[in-house]
Parts: C-alpha cells; sequence; structure tokens
C-alpha cells in the first residue's frame, strides 16, 4: 500500500513531460564527515570509529523533491567487519526500505546544485575492505522530480560514482557508460500495469 502511495504522490507531483529541470543529474556516494557531499568517494575507516556514507544528489539545475533508489547492505555482506548500520533520511519522507527500494521525499523544494538526501551510519569493528553502493529500486525507475511549479518535472540520473571502503573492488559509477534516455509517458504507465 506504501508503495502505490508514492506512485501516487509522485505522478500527482510530476507533469506529463519527462524532460524536466534537472537533464544531467547525477547521484553518488560521499564520505566527507562534514556531511555537504563534498567529493570523497573513498574511505579508510579505522576499527571502532563510526563513520558516515552520504547519498548525494547533484547537478539540480530545477532542485529535487522525490528520489528513489536503493543501497546495498555493507553490515551484510561483512558481517565480520560492521557491528552495526543505521541508514538515516534526511529529507521529509520515506517510503520502502533502504535496502531493498525506497523513495524519498521532501514537502518542500531543495534547491541544490546539490542535496544530501540520505546517511548510512557504519560502526567497524574491524579493518577491511568494503563498498557502498547506489543500486536501482526495483519497483521505480531512476527518476528525479525537480521543484518546478506548480507540478514537478521528471528527470532520469547516473550513478557518478560509489563509495569504496579501504581497497575495495567497487563496481564504477555509470554516467559515461551510455546516455539515459528520456521515456515516454505511456512506457513508464506500462510499467504499472
Amino acid at each position: 500500500m506504501k508503495r502505490l502511495l508514492i506512485v501516487g504522490m509522485v505522478l500527482a507531483m510530476a507533469s506529463l513531460a519527462f524532460a524536466g529541470g534537472n537533464p544531467n543529474v547525477k547521484a553518488y556516494v560521499s564520505f566527507d564527515q562534514t556531511g555537504d557531499g563534498g567529493l570523497m568517494h573513498q574511505y579508510d575507516m579505522t576499527m571502532y570509529v563510526g563513520f558516515d556514507a552520504y547519498f548525494c544528489f547533484t547537478d539540480l539545475d530545477m532542485g529535487l523533491t522525490v528520489v528513489s533508489f536503493m543501497i546495498n547492505s555493507p553490515q551484510a555482506e561483512n558481517p565480520a567487519l560492521f557491528a552495526s548500520q543505521a541508514f538515516t533520511n534526511l529529507l521529509d519522507i520515506i517510503v520502502g526500505d533502504p535496502f531493498t527500494g525506497m523513495s524519498l521525499a521532501s514537502t518542500t523544494c531543495r534547491p541544490g546544485p546539490v542535496e544530501v538526501v540520505g546517511l548510512l551510519n557504519l560502526f567497524p569493528v574491524g579493518v577491511g575492505d568494503a563498498c557502498v553502493l547506489i543500486l536501482d529500486d526495483p519497483d521505480f525507475p531512476r527518476w528525479v522530480v525537480d521543484c518546478t511549479t506548480p507540478n514537478g518535472e521528471v528527470d532520469f540520473y547516473c550513478v557518478e560514482s560509489n563509495g569504496t571502503i579501504g581497497a575495495a573492488d567497487c563496481p564504477p559509477g555509470d554516467c559515461g557508460a551510455s546516455p539515459v534516455e528520456d521515456a515516454t509517458w505511456g512506457g513508464i504507465k506500462a510499467l504499472y500495469r
């Protein structure tokens, strides 16, 4: 039911055109511990010193109100390395689960050009290598709803960089791989039939 509500919310906020004000929007993981979303995609952790991985969106020419994505679980993938992990939504609304797919929404326009939408706090009990990944939500496309009024418009993001802890061989971003194509409204509706 929550998934249906977020679809309704996104569709109500988004206009029928899929060429919004953020045509070059990108997502990335930052280990900038100031929380400002600085371009720090690699982190060397210290045992028993907690740290945060931030999920950021950049090139937001027209801001952000809704975004959908999923993240991996470093603790589940490396149980001997991390004692705990906790995701914090930095927008207003979260629908879904960060590790199985979520949509985050803000009740006000987040103006950009860089917005930090969430963080994953990790507490290491060992030293090693791991990845923090931005993954596709299994139920929703890679969309960002902008702040265009009266209704937001939708653009699709690429992943500029995932997060690397230690010397892990993490998947690179896909922004340079192939261009993200705009979808037609009929194509998006067909996803939900």
